[in-house]
């Protein structure tokens, strides 16, 4: 898991030399008013989603991970806080579903750390780490998830 800020995203690129620089050229693309929806950058292993969220009680959520996708989650607007997990001993609600790239688990107040995610910095997430987005108070947030397939990665 990696939590910083967007002046340093291009500290990354050597983890994901694609993605960082495709993300890096694009991002001044994407405001408050970009519309929902998906921005395909390479063929099933590298796109943008734009998702327009209201933030829920923590308590509500529950941990997901991927095991082909990592996720490069941030904030146009608004605030919320990611949670972050280890899920090796959390009771698992959902298998792992190869054609949706998820499984989900309990999340554990002891177990989980939140993170508080806004616009200027960003978190990723890479496959099999735990993570529950989406936490908060009710407001409304304007968020990008960049899903980066895992050959794409150079560790």
């Amino acid at each position: 898991m990696i939590y910083d800020t967007l002046e340093n995203l291009s500290r990354y690129s050597g983890i994901a030399p694609e993605a960082v620089n495709a993300l890096l050229k694009t991002l001044p693309e994407f405001s408050a008013d970009a519309p929902v929806g998906k921005t395909v950058l390479i063929e099933d292993k590298l796109f943008i989603l734009v998702q327009h969220n209201v933030t829920r009680n923590s308590c509500d959520g529950k941990i997901e991970t991927h095991a082909d996708f990592a996720d490069l989650q941030m904030l146009v607007k608004g605030d919320e806080l990611i949670g972050y997990a280890d899920v090796s001993d959390l009771e698992t609600l959902e298998p792992y579903n190869k054609e949706g790239d998820y499984a989900f688990y309990a999340q554990c107040t002891g177990k989980t750390v939140l993170l508080p995610l806004k616009p200027g910095n960003f978190a990723i997430f890479f496959p099999g780490e735990g993570h529950m987005p989406g936490c908060g108070n009710g407001t409304e947030v304007v968020k990008i998830v960049v899903k980066i397939h895992k050959s794409l990665l150079t560790f």
